[in-house]
């Protein structure tokens, strides 16, 4: 019989808000449901965010310390000074410092990207950033995802090289704003700008704009300027959503622009990675960017050094990007393996131990764990017991760990809270990285504990799977497939719809397929009749109860849709079942 891998639980929604939005849009329930629990309210909200114009786009200019930046920038353009872009070896501050590297090239000049190793330099500013300006003899440095919480070296590096700083970042401050020639980050206390959301490499794009502007001598940028903007908009999308930045406001204009822009990029780097990832001609989606693109690019920070990102992604040609594309996948593999073991170690640990069940959270530290895994480790965790995490690598006697969250918990306010145990600490709501004493580990473990049974109802901590709504397969029809479209890009921050079928039952026989058999197939349908294809991934544990003649199943379903050979058609992906 099947069972249910998690509980259910209905998302809650206001019916009048449905009710309105149906009328006022003209659309079904279901559509008016799904909108109003992605927080649309009203017709002219839901023009906006359906619509997803890029005149909607915020002017950079409104963001604290942009024209600073953009006229020094500019003027180390037109003076062809020494520019060093400093980046952060995550994704995002791959694919930033790329971007502004790309944007400097495109003005006919050059800049040097230097990205700290992640095991030997350490995140942000640090005197490896010193040096770095020292030995480029760089005339302006900018800091691309980093840099908000810099310590004081931007105003030493301005200082002992005569080299100014422009400080470019996403993260919360901690409490201080860097000293130097300009601070852009929308997080700013003294901020206006109106989204808060950009990833890092939101900041940059909208940096390379704002200079575009500059150099153009109008708010009108020419033809080269602007053909640069639309389609790096390839990697501001890659970016946006490897950090898991919320798909809402801005970040859904740039990503969904930003799609269609890396199905048609001309970036050599990118090509060759949509060529490794099957998606050569197809048009990506978010989803095709979180699993399949952004693990490689993610890989070479993790283990090794992200300047091989920097190479792929600056490549000027496809015999440049091929090899380094050969090293990042080498790397990526050896990622996979480390990381599978140590997951499945952790997991055996926190199910062996009976103290552990009662507890809020879970920290794991030990010597000799890469630290380039313990981010994808934490997060997996979170994913098995639904619990706030936190794994920490120890190495050469210091302790770095990476922490990952629940919606209920804020990463930002739990670091503050643990602060008197911490070197160092800083992040986003749902992941953040610490640094400590190795000694320090304990008294962490249960002042990060403290803090959250502090934020979470008891009980609270259960793993369940939350859905949209119970729906018939007969209200899937092309307007809802014409809707969801338009719904995307999914992501962080605006999930992909999961919906309640219940009673429905296989038309015909469903089979096994894929190179092993792992894969599940076959035409579902309920009482009203309506088919539609249901796949299983990874589901041949429970392809006796999927098959059983006459079973009947509720199921919970992700609609997704399907293109092949210029045509849509939409397919229901399993998410959990149980039989009826």
């Amino acid at each position: 019989m099947l069972t249910p891998s998690r509980a259910w639980q209905r998302r809650a929604v206001v019916p009048d808000l449905v009710s309105e939005l149906e009328h006022e849009l003209g659309v079904s329930r279901l559509v008016a449901t799904l909108l109003a629990i992605r927080g649309v309210e009203g017709a002219q909200q839901a023009s906006a965010w359906l619509g997803k114009r890029m005149q909607d786009l915020h002017r950079p200019g409104l963001m604290a310390g942009m024209e600073a930046a953009a006229q020094r920038l500019a003027q180390a353009i037109n003076k062809r000074e020494r520019i060093l872009i400093h980046g952060d070896y995550d994704v995002d501050g791959s694919t930033s410092a790329s971007l502004l590297a790309l944007f400097i090239r495109t003005c006919s000049h050059e800049a040097t990207v230097w990205i700290p190793h992640r095991r030997i330099d350490g995140y942000g500013l640090s005197d490896s950033s010193l040096e770095a300006v020292k030995a480029h003899q760089a005339q302006l440095m900018v800091t691309v995802d980093c840099g908000i919480a810099d310590g004081g070296w931007a105003a030493r590096i301005e200082a002992e090289t005569g080299c100014d700083v422009i400080i470019t970042d996403h993260h919360l401050p901690q409490g201080y704003l860097p000293r130097c020639t300009a601070v852009i980050n929308p997080n700013r206390p003294d901020c206006a700008y109106p989204d808060k959301h950009l990833a890092g490499v939101g900041v940059a794009w909208k940096l390379a704009w704002a200079t575009a502007m500059v150099l153009s001598g109008s708010e009108r940028v020419t033809d080269r300027l602007r053909g640069f903007l639309m389609g790096s908009m390839a990697l501001v999308a890659v970016g946006t959503v490897a950090d898991c930045a919320p798909l809402d406001g801005e970040n859904r204009i740039l990503v969904h622009h930003g799609l269609r822009e890396l199905a048609r990029t001309d970036n050599p780097g990118l090509r060759a990675l949509l060529a490794e990832t099957g998606l050569e001609g197809e048009q990506p989606t978010a989803g095709d960017v979180g699993w399949k693109l952004s693990p490689l690019l993610n890989a070479s920070g993790r283990m090794d050094s992200a300047m091989a990102n920097i190479e792929l992604l600056t490549a000027r040609d496809a015999a440049t990007a091929a090899p380094v594309l050969e090293r990042i996948v080498a790397g990526n593999d050896e990622r996979r393996r480390i990381t599978q073991t140590l997951t499945q170690d952790l997991i055996a640990l926190a199910e062996g131990d009976p103290a552990l069940a009662s507890r809020t959270t879970l920290v794991f530290a030990g010597d000799g764990w890469h630290q380039g895994i313990v981010g994808i480790v934490a997060s997996r965790l979170v994913d098995r017991f639904g619990k706030p995490s936190a794994v920490i690598a120890i190495n050469d006697g210091a302790a770095k760990g990476s922490l990952r969250s629940i919606a209920a918990v804020h990463l930002g306010e739990a670091i503050d809270a643990c602060r008197h145990t911490l070197t160092r600490g800083g992040g986003h709501a749902m992941a953040a990285g610490i640094t400590l004493e190795p000694g320090s580990v304990e008294a962490f473990r249960e002042a990060f504990e403290r803090h959250v049974a502090s934020r979470v109802a008891p009980g609270s901590m259960v793993p369940r799977t939350d859905y949209d709504a119970d729906i018939s397969l007969s209200e899937l029809d092309g307007d809802f497939l014409a809707n969801l479209e338009a719904m995307g890009p999914f992501g962080m921050g605006n999930r992909e719809p999961v919906l309640r079928l219940n009673a429905a039952s296989f038309a015909g026989r469903p089979r096994l397929f894929g190179k092993e058999g792992d894969h599940v197939k076959g035409p579902l349908t309920d009482a009203g009749g309506t088919m539609k294809e249901l796949l299983a991934w990874k589901s041949k544990a429970i392809f006796a109860d999927l098959a059983a003649p006459g079973a009947r199943l509720d199921l919970l379903v992700r609609p997704e849709i399907n293109r092949w050979q210029g045509s849509s058609q939409l397919r229901l992906v399993y998410v959990d079942g149980q039989g009826a």
